[in-house]
This record gives C-alpha cells, sequence and structure tokens, in this order.
C-alpha cells in the first residue's frame, strides 16, 4: 500500500494539528511510506506491497527492519534507513530468517510426551496449558526459566515470571560475552558495551572480534567501515586474529598471534609505544595507573618470542596506531575466550588509555543506559560456571520444572557437562520454538512459538550508537493459513504473552499492552526523536519509524579501572591420551549465515557461501595449506578431530589464511534435531570443547582446546561456490588489481599492464 503525503497525514490525524513531527537526527530521511498495520487495514490488494518497520530481537544486536508485506504474507527483509543502529544496510542472516515463518516443519500444535524417552504427541492447547500450570504447581520454588540473553521487555517479563514461582531466570549463550562486559567495566568502566566511533578514526586496531562478519551488530559496523574507507586517507585497518576471518581479509596488517597470547600483543605495541615516546605523557600515566606490575616482561623481542609474530610486525603496527590519531582499540571474540581472556581483553582495551581515545571523536565512548528504569540495557548469558552449579543441581533432581525458549542448550553445552543426563532428571522440561531442535528431544511439552514477525517486544540495541535507543517489534504479519488454506502453518503463541497468561496477568495482560505503556511513558518524556499531539499519534509516529531515539542522551563516560592480571598466561587442554595424530590448536569460529546454529535450519542460510572459503552446506576443517602439504591432507580429507570431550569429523580445507598449528571448525551444523535441512548435516564443534574456563569470570574459555587431528581415510569433495582451484597466496612482487571509481576491471587490467610495461623502459 503507497501512500502520498496527503493520504499519510489523512491517515495520522484528522487535522494538519496533529501530524507527527520527526526529528532530524542527522539521520537519513525518506518519504513516510512504512506503515503500522496496527490501524491501517490488512493488506489484501493483490499486487500491492506495504513495508512494516520493525526490530530483529533474537536474531542481532538491536538492528532494525523494513518487512516487505504482500496480500498478508512476509516478502523481503531488509535494513530500516531511518534506524542509527545499522541506517538500511542488511546481512544474509535477514533474509534466512523469512524462512522460519513458513517452514514446512514448523511445529503447528502443542506437543506433548508421556514418559521420558517417549514419542511426541499433537495435544490442545487447553491440555497444554493445564499440563504448563500442573508443572507449576509442582515445581514449588524448584523453577529454573531459560532463555538467550533477552533485550528489552520480553527479558523483564521471563525475569518476573521465574520471580514469581520463586524460581531463577538464566540467560545461555553458547560463544559468551561475560569476559567482555567484565573488561570493559574494569578499564573503561562502562556498564554497557561502548561505540567504537570506527567511521571517525584514522586508524583501527581490531583483537579477535569479526566485526565485519558476525561480531556484535556486523550491519552495524559495515556502515562505519564504509564512512572510514571513504576518508582521503582511507584508513587503516590492523587485525590480529589466528585466521583470516572476515576483518582480517580486509585490513591492511594482518597480524596471527599464536592463540592465547593476544593480550601479549597488544602490551608489546603499548611497550614500542611508550619507549619510543609516541604518546603523551599524561596518556602514558592513565595507561601505567591501568596496569599493575607496568610493562616489564613485554618488551618487543619478548612478545615476539610469545606470539610467535615477527617484532618488525608488532613495531609497525604500535608505530602506526599511536602515530595516526583518532585511534580506537577493541576486542572480543576469540581473543577473550580463553583461561587469560580476562587479561587478554583488559590489555586490548587499556590501549585507549594511551592514545586518548576515551571519550573522543574516532575513539571510544559511553552507551547510556536504558531510557526504561526497569529494563537493563545490557543482556548477557550466566557464565559457564554458573551453568556446570545450575546442572548439578538438574542432575540431582533437586529441580522440578524447567522451562526453555530461544535456546539449544543440548546442541550449545560441550559433552563434559552432560547436558543429556541433567534433563533426563528434570520431571517437568517445556520448551518453545518454531522447529524442533536437539534439546526438544528431552522435552516433556513442545509449545509452538510465534516468530518476531508476528508479536510485540521492545529491544535496546548493544552496542548502541552512542545515544539512547529503543527498538521496537511489531506483529507485521497475521496467523498464516496453508497453501490449500485447510489450517494454520503453526497454531503458535507468544513466549512472553504465554507467560503473562500463566502468571495470571499480574503484571501485564499481554506484550501487545506492555509494549503500548513503554512508548506511553516514551511520550511523556517529551524528548526524543517523534513529538505528536497525542499519546495515540505517538505511537503511530513510533511504529512507523521502527523505535525511537534521543540524540541527545548520550552516555557518560566511566573512571577508569585496572587491567585483570589475575591469569596472564593462557592454558590450553591435555592431548596426551588422544591417541595417534598431530596437535592442534582448535579455533571454532562463528558462522557468517548460520550464526550460532540458530539459523542451520534454513535452506538460505545454509546455501549462503562463508565468504573466505565459500563453503556451504558442511562441517569444514580449515588448516595452513603449507603444514597441510607437510601432513599429506588434501582438500576435501575427512578428518577426524578428537578431544578430551569427544570427537567430531571435518572436511579438510587447506588455505594461507590461518596459521600453522591452528585449525579452525565453523559453528552451526551437526544438529540431530532441526528440519529436513539441518538434521544429521556436519559436526558440531560445540560438543568437544573441553570445560576450561576463564579465570576471571568463570566465563567458557571456547579457544582454549587443544585437539588431536588424523585422517579419517576417506575424501569428500567440499561443498564450495569458488571451483577447483585452491586458495593460496600471492606471490611477491604480483601487483594487485586496484579499479578506480567508474573504471571496468578490463579498462583497469590494460591501464596496469601498461604502466607495468612502461616501467620495464624507464630510465633510471
Amino acid at each position: 500500500m503507497k501512500l502520498n503525503r496527503r493520504e499519510f497525514l489523512t491517515l495520522t490525524g484528522k487535522t494538519t494539528a496533529g501530524a507527527v513531527i520527526f526529528a532530524a537526527c542527522g539521520l537519513p530521511e525518506r518519504e513516510l511510506i512504512v506503515q503500522s498495520p496496527v490501524d491501517l487495514p490488512e493488506d489484501l490488494v493483490r499486487g500491492e506491497d506495504a513495508w512494516y518497520a520493525t526490530s530483529m530481537g533474537d536474531f542481532t544486536n538491536g538492528d532494525g527492519v523494513l518487512v516487505r508485506v504482500m496480500e498478508g504474507r512476509a516478502k523481503k527483509i531488509e535494513g530500516n534507513p531511518d534506524h542509527p543502529v545499522n541506517r538500511g544496510k542488511s546481512t544474509a542472516r535477514y533474509d534466512s530468517v523469512l524462512q522460519l515463518l513458513y517452514h514446512p516443519d514448523r511445529i503447528s500444535d502443542p506437543m506433548r510426551r508421556f514418559s521420558k524417552g517417549g514419542n511426541l504427541v499433537d495435544i490442545s492447547w487447553r491440555q497444554a496449558e493445564a499440563q504448563f500450570q500442573d508443572a507449576l504447581v509442582n515445581a514449588n520454588g524448584s523453577l529454573t526459566v531459560v532463555t538467550n540473553p533477552l533485550r528489552g521487555h520480553l527479558g523483564s517479563v521471563a525475569s518476573k515470571f521465574a520471580a514469581k514461582f520463586n524460581g531463577r531466570h538464566m540467560s545461555f549463550d553458547p560463544i559468551e560475552q561475560g569476559v567482555l562486559h567484565g573488561a570493559v567495566k574494569s578499564v573503561l568502566g562502562q556498564d554497557q558495551l561502548p561505540t567504537f566511533d570506527i567511521a571517525n578514526a584514522s586508524t583501527v586496531l581490531s583483537f579477535g572480534a569479526d566485526w565485519l562478519g558476525t561480531w556484535g551488530s556486523p550491519a552495524q559496523f559495515g556502515v562505519k567501515y564504509g564512512e572510514f574507507r571513504s576518508q582521503g586517507n582511507r584508513g587503516y585497518l590492523i587485525h590480529a586474529d589466528p585466521r583470516m576471518s572476515l576483518t582480517a581479509a580486509a585490513a591492511d596488517l594482518w597480524l596471527a598471534p599464536k592463540p592465547g597470547t593476544e593480550g601479549d600483543l597488544a602490551l608489546g605495541i603499548a611497550s614500542v609505544i611508550v619507549k619510543e615516546g609516541l604518546a603523551s605523557v599524561a596518556n602514558i600515566a592513565a595507561f601505567n595507573a591501568a596496569l599493575p606490575g607496568g610493562l616489564s616482561g613485554y618488551s618487543v623481542a619478548e612478545v615476539a618470542g610469545k606470539t610467535e609474530i615477527p617484532a618488525a610486525r608488532i613495531e609497525k603496527a604500535a608505530r602506526h596506531f599511536a602515530g595516526n590519531t583518532p585511534a580506537v582499540a577493541f576486542g572480543g571474540g576469540s581473543a577473550g575466550a580463553h583461561t587469560n581472556g580476562s587479561f587478554n581483553l583488559g590489555a586490548i582495551y587499556s590501549l585507549n588509555l594511551l592514545v586518548g581515545a576515551v571519550g573522543a571523536r574516532g575513539g571510544v565512548t559511553a552507551n547510556p543506559g536504558s531510557a526504561f528504569e526497569d529494563i537493563s540495557a545490557s543482556a548477557t548469558g550466566a557464565s559457564f560456571e554458573s551453568w556446570e552449579a545450575e546442572l548439578a543441581q538438574w542432575r540431582a533432581g533437586n529441580v522440578e520444572t524447567v522451562i526453555i525458549r530461544g535456546v539449544d542448550i543440548v546442541y550449545g553445552m560441550p559433552n563434559s557437562v552432560a547436558i543429556r543426563e541433567a534433563l533426563d532428571n528434570v520431571p517437568n522440561v517445556i520448551t518453545f520454538g518454531a522447529v524442533l531442535d536437539d534439546t526438544m528431544a528431552f522435552a516433556d511439552l513442545v509449545l509452538p512459538e510465534l516468530t518476531f514477525l508476528e508479536t510485540w517486544g521492545t529491544d535496546i540495541p548493544e552496542p548502541g550508537p552512542g545515544y539512547q535507543v529503543v527498538g521496537i517489534q511489531q506483529p507485521v504479519v497475521g496467523p498464516t493459513v496453508t497453501q490449500d488454506e485447510t489450517g494454520l502453518i503453526s497454531n503458535a503463541r507468544g513466549f512472553g504473552d504465554m507467560l503473562l497468561a500463566m502468571a495470571g496477568g499480574s503484571f501485564g495482560s499481554s506484550m501487545e499492552r506492555i509494549v503500548m505503556d513503554a512508548v506511553s511513558e516514551l511520550h511523556d518524556t517529551g524528548r526524543g526523536s517523534v513529538s505528536a499531539s497525542s499519546s495515540a499519534l505517538f505511537m503511530n509516529g513510533v511504529l512507523q519509524r521502527g523505535g525511537w531515539w534521543d540524540t541527545g542522551e548520550k552516555g557518560a563516560q566511566g573512571t577508569a579501572g585496572r587491567i585483570s592480571t589475575t591469569t596472564k598466561r593462557a592454558g590450553y587442554s591435555d592431548t596426551n591420551t588422544l591417541g595417534t595424530g598431530e596437535d592442534f590448536h582448535l579455533v571454532p569460529f562463528v558462522s557468517n549465515s548460520l550464526f550460532d546454529g540458530r539459523l542451520a535450519a534454513t535452506p538460505w542460510a545454509q546455501q549462503t557461501p562463508d565468504p573466505i572459503s565459500s563453503a556451504s552446506w558442511s562441517t569444514w576443517a580449515e588448516i595452513n595449506s603449507q603444514q597441510a602439504k607437510e601432513l599429506g591432507i588434501r582438500q576435501g580429507d575427512v578428518l577426524l578431530i578428537r578431544s578430551t570431550s569427544g570427537e567430531i569429523e571435518a572436511l579438510a580445507y587447506p588455505h594461507p589464511g590461518i596459521r600453522p598449528g591452528v585449525i579452525g571448525v565453523p559453528i552451526g551444523q551437526g544438529h540431530a534435531e532441526g528440519g529436513r535441512w539441518a538434521e544429521g548435516r556436519g559436526s558440531n564443534v560445540l560438543s568437544i570443547l573441553v570445560d576450561k574456563k576463564d579465570s576471571e569470570t568463570g566465563a567458557l574459555a571456547w579457544a582454549a582446546t587443544r585437539v588431536r587431528v588424523q585422517r579419517a581415510g576417506r575424501r569428500v569433495k567440499v561443498p564450495k561456490y569458488e571451483g577447483e582451484v585452491e586458495a593460496r597466496a600471492a606471490e611477491p612482487g604480483v601487483p594487485i588489481l586496484v579499479v578506480g571509481p567508474g573504471e571496468t576491471a578490463e579498462q583497469a587490467e590494460k591501464a596496469n599492464h601498461h604502466e607495468y610495461q612502461g616501467s620495464l623502459f624507464k630510465d633510471d
């Protein structure tokens, strides 16, 4: 449905005085053709489409999206150009998420298992509600609600529900962020993840975090990266990571440290800066105050020995970082996933003190707290140490009822914690979801859940853009009927609405009402991006924009603290008892398309090629090409990868973009359940991780596993898009083709050839 300006004003108010006013906020403006499906009629005109603004909730870090709806069905998801987080940009995940709505294996009705190990049987919602209520009554204080880290009002509902029944709410994230949050708090004094002003930096120094691929909000960082490269000097990107991620591939200087030595590398860079006087006296003093013991033991020569990076490359990184400001340093991902993860990330973030980047343009700035007093602006999973204690209670039979939503804990937990045995000892396991997963195989009650395209909610992006933002999630489609119109694809209900109903409405009647009240609260503040003469018009304006934000409400810079030095040296698992084979350091990495496995059920995500290897539909293992040659490993060889927690198979993918001694395996495959496109495909690398933990936070050190690798004696063709030519490093001296604006590759190649030929005959 398309509206001209006159028609839009007619819908939003009877007179021009009732019109909604949007503050520009320095964000891209466009004619407001995004409509709220709440007050406008259902789009049933054949051939006419409408675009609705919403938030993606579980699948991004707060991106705003527009959903194209035609004849009542969602067809396409794109970035919302008005949203301050991703500013209209999108990732491959957006399209894949859409397939969960119409998935042929979507759970259609509630299902019950009458005995542990029995089959699931369809039941009515009335029967499901009765069993749910009985489970709550029987819990009598021994209740645990398990969800993914929830921002916004849904997280509040889950916590209040658990508290009402004297239980606890625990979040699970297989790729824990607790170390990152702890480092930001201890070094920068900030409760929320800060904003990295990449767009205005001259130099970016990142460690571990694949921020252009999977870390944080790649859509948000992608916008900033484009602006970073649009500067006159194009900016300079230095990235440290044992394997070549998408970010490493885009870097001007890639450093490949020995896994677990990222903190040493950061302090080696700091040592060069301090020794050569490349920072001000005040900045050096601030840095020294944050580092107990100082830089003793971190000379460039000593750090080169620890990290196995040549001293000259460390010096080059240090001089460029300090000599080309504004500069910003940040890290995450595998850099913080070691037993010394807190030390690593603390050292990395302290580099911002050394170059005066804290609170500065082109540096790292604080994000404000939530716009709502009772809603947190940050959400992280419980630590692995906390989960070990919780699962011990399950195994002991001390927990009567467990409610699980948004996480596949059987898939995401290492074998070492015996999660299956723990679930078998819980009398009532209740799960919510759209498609069956590995955890539901142990559930006593399976409830079909509405997707984010069908439910109400709020979201607070993390990291935010440096000011308060509230994303609004609204239903953009109604119940979807089957193709033959004989019934609904899924007779599902929203998780939040179900909890509210089971709680008797004691803290809310519905998620829609909670969201409406939250928006009214924003209206009462009298500030922000939307201004209207009434609460109803304000609601329309917020829904049409996809949220609310206030560019004037910025975060206060915290007081700089100290780097955690409890454990400086990384510890790894043992391989002495693992039989024959070669030892490698296992570095799992998040899939660009499957994410942490939550999108494995969708064929679009499965077929999306990895940006580095171009592989898809499988689990492969990246191994250094020279080392593979020495070991007689060829592309497609089936490798047995064994740790003290178990064994998986993966297809060998030799290439030069990973340091020797490291084997990289993507997360996301290896599901026992999950629909026709996920079941029995590939291997689950999370299952063989050892139970090593960060010494400071108790988080799982998921990059601290050592494995033994051997060939299985079989070979399978790797499903990939790059053809038969194996990846190889460019020979020294071979020029890289640079295509100028408005120039074709053929024209650039000719110009490059002529320039090269001319240089052969040029006089000295």
